[in-house]
């Protein structure tokens, strides 16, 4: 379930990086053996330290507990209630990574429709040449603007955690 979040954090970095030019910048991520661009793998980080910083991994040791004296050996079973509530929590991967990354791709949408006016209206002018340089400026200041808004976002997600293991766990026998 917290890799679904990871998941999350990591589409938005694509949707944000693809945004602001870097659709071809990628890097190897060793986690999932993928290529991702350099956006989602620096929100990928933010997003691990976030995870150390509100104690999730705490809330992961508790689940190991939980499931020894809740879960006995050879008595794990999927059903449809467990199947049911594992689709519903995946659908957090689309939410986290639109709630993270719509402010940035809305301001940069919106400088690019500046950009094309400003092409009709001054055609001598390269706005390629301007434009490139000028989206990666505003998405990377938009990014660090919005760090706090991602911490917000990312400990809630992981707070949440707290209630959703447990709860994966009671269903699981």
């Amino acid at each position: 379930i917290a890799r679904l979040i990871f998941a999350g954090v990591q589409l938005a970095g694509q949707v944000i990086g693809f945004q602001m030019g870097f659709a071809v910048v990628n890097v190897v991520d060793p986690s999932s053996n993928s290529q991702v661009s350099v956006t989602s793998q620096a929100l990928n980080i933010l997003a691990i330290l976030i995870f150390l910083i509100v104690d999730a991994h705490h809330i992961f040791i508790q689940g190991i507990l939980y499931s020894f004296t809740h879960i006995a050996p050879g008595g794990f079973a999927l059903s449809g209630d467990l199947m049911k509530t594992i689709v519903s929590l995946s659908t957090k991967l689309f939410i986290v990574g639109i709630q993270i990354s719509a402010p940035i791709v809305a301001i940069l949408f919106f400088m690019q429709v500046g950009l094309g006016i400003l092409a009709r209206t001054v055609p001598q002018m390269n706005v390629f040449v301007v434009g490139l340089p000028l989206q990666i400026l505003v998405g990377l200041l938009m990014l660090s603007l919005s760090i706090p808004v991602f911490y917000w976002i990312i400990s809630e997600k992981f707070g949440e955690l707290s209630f959703t293991i447990p709860k994966l766990i009671t269903m699981m026998h």
